[in-house]
């Protein structure tokens, strides 16, 4: 009966069904939430060297400033300024990563080690429903107004290269759809929802990265502003910065190479000495490119030296660099949101990710047909048994594909009035009017109409039967039903009903006592 008390061991087998069910839902690749964490540490480490060459060249302006107070001053307050509003936004930034991490693993959680790399729910919550990417999206915007307002009025064009890195980096404009071309998703969407945890924490990573990037570029500008030919420096460093320390096989790896403390008039001269791919200088920024190997996974480092003529002697001198790059190979998952599998008739929502800028996937087999419903989101439709292959195309390029098996939904039980039969009260009985089919502890939330079944019952001698098409008990087996006396059984029987693949399936009967 369906009121009956479980034992301990069957509600041990229900809870380890339900557990079970919530893995198979997160189909998720533990070699993509692992790629993710390899880019985390990459980025931060590059972010690490970016602030020691930053902190250096705020060690210059310190000492400018005591040198030469009256002309350094303004410039000086400047690059005081920009520390403080870069420090405040990165860390800003740090506090965002700590809270998601915190929301996801509790109290304790370590944005370093993180439990739940896969949440993607968490990333959606802070960051869009509680809004503290719209309050992200603001310091974003009030950090670049801030910095293009330190570049000279006359220099603000779009023509400026310097310009024009600042507002492409930390740009927030809305962003194209990669499932649906030519719609347009705010910069909050785009970069925070429906993404696991890690992926996300990575991603502000790189933001922190740019902004200590963009840092680096602004003190670079703010120094030529002084005319450092007119000092004496102590040190000069060579920096190396790239866009990203992470490619995809195929992909060009560039980086650019520049020093601190330049000599406007003097023309940059860079060597490689260590390492694949070869470096050039770009007679238009001042600045050495260097182009490495992608065509294989792995972690490549290069070795140079930046040469600088010496004012007073005119001899060469050496400023070595260093950086080191990974290559990754291209990574995609596909997972099924309710279950790891399709059943037959209804829509089985799909989360398809890879990494690339235009991302489609295709289904093939079992008859099945896939629907977009968002970025990244599809509704799956198969017709029949057997197996159905999602392949998924990144830029141009087959990722791979993921098969799924295709199954029938599971046979619904009859009640009337939410019981399977049994002892009833004939009142009682006679107050139902429908048949239904009921499927308990199941994924979907499915309808299953009633499309015909028999009353039948004994009274005296003979057996009184009636047969209706559709779900409703008619009055002609509700005048039967009045009939019986306590003691007398009653049957509903050959109930069918239409499943949401279209086929008839066969409830059986059921029977009740009258009370």
């Amino acid at each position: 009966m369906a009121d009956k008390k479980l034992s301990p061991r069957q509600k041990m087998i229900n809870l380890m069904y339900l557990v079970l069910t919530a893995l198979l839902a997160l189909n998720v690749s533990a070699e993509i939430l692992n790629a993710f964490i390899l880019i985390d540490k990459s980025i931060q480490k590059s972010t690490e060297n970016v602030n020691v060459k930053n902190g250096e060249a705020y060690n210059v302006f310190i000492a400018l400033q005591k040198e030469n107070p009256k002309k350094v001053g303004d410039w000086y307050q400047r690059s005081m300024d920009l520390k403080a509003k870069s420090d405040e936004i990165t860390n800003k930034m740090q506090e965002l990563k700590v809270l998601l991490v915190t929301t996801a693993d509790g109290p304790e959680g370590d944005v370093n080690k993180i439990q739940k790399k896969d949440d993607n729910n968490v990333p959606s919550q802070v960051m869009i429903l509680e809004g503290k990417g719209e309050e992200l999206k603001t310091l974003v915007d009030s950090y670049r107004d801030f910095v293009l307002g330190l570049i000279e009025e006359d220099e603000r064009s779009d023509s400026n290269s310097l310009v024009r890195n600042v507002k492409t980096t930390l740009s927030t404009e809305d962003v194209e759809s990669l499932s649906e071309p030519g719609k347009m998703l705010p910069w909050v969407e785009s970069n925070f929802e429906h993404l696991p945890l890690i992926a996300v924490v990575a991603l502000m990573s790189k933001m922190q990265n740019d902004i200590r990037n963009i840092e680096s570029d602004m003190l670079s500008y703010m120094k030529g502003k002084i005319g450092e030919t007119d000092f004496r420096f102590n040190k000069i460093t060579a920096i190396v910065t790239a866009p990203v320390s992470y490619v995809r096989i195929g992909e060009e790896f560039i980086a650019d190479v520049f020093i601190a403390a330049a000599d406007t008039t003097q023309k940059l001269k860079v060597e490689l000495i260590e390492g694949p791919g070869s470096i050039k200088v770009d007679t238009v920024t001042g600045r050495g490119i260097y182009t490495g190997p992608t065509g294989s996974p792995g972690t490549f480092t290069w070795k140079g030296n930046i040469l600088l003529e010496n004012p007073a002697s005119g001899e060469l001198t050496k400023y070595p660099f260093e950086n080191t790059y990974q290559v990754v190979a291209p990574t995609f998952a596909v997972a099924a949101e309710k279950m790891n599998a399709f059943y037959i008739g209804v829509l089985n929502p799909v989360a398809v990710t890879a990494t690339g800028k235009s991302v489609s996937a295709t289904i093939s087999g079992a008859g099945g047909t896939m629907t977009p419903t968002g970025a990244g989101k599809y509704n799956v439709k198969v017709t029949q048994r057997g197996n159905a292959n999602i392949t998924v195309v990144a830029d141009g390029k087959t990722m791979g594909t993921v098969t799924f098996r295709c199954l029938p939904v599971p046979d619904p039980y009859a009640t009337v009035g939410g019981s399977k039969g049994g002892v009833i009260a004939k009142q009682s009985l006679l107050a139902q009017n429908f048949v239904k089919a009921q499927l308990d502890n199941f994924v979907f939330d499915l309808d299953f109409p009633v499309t015909s079944f028999t009353v039948s019952a004994t009274l005296g001698a003979f057996t009184e039967e009636y047969s209706t098409n559709g779900s409703q008990i008619t009055q002609q087996q509700k005048n039967l039903i009045s009939q019986l006396k306590p003691g007398n059984k009653v049957y509903f029987e050959s109930i069918k009903c239409r499943a949401p693949d279209g086929t008839t399936r066969s409830l059986g009967s059921i029977s009740f006592k009258i009370q």
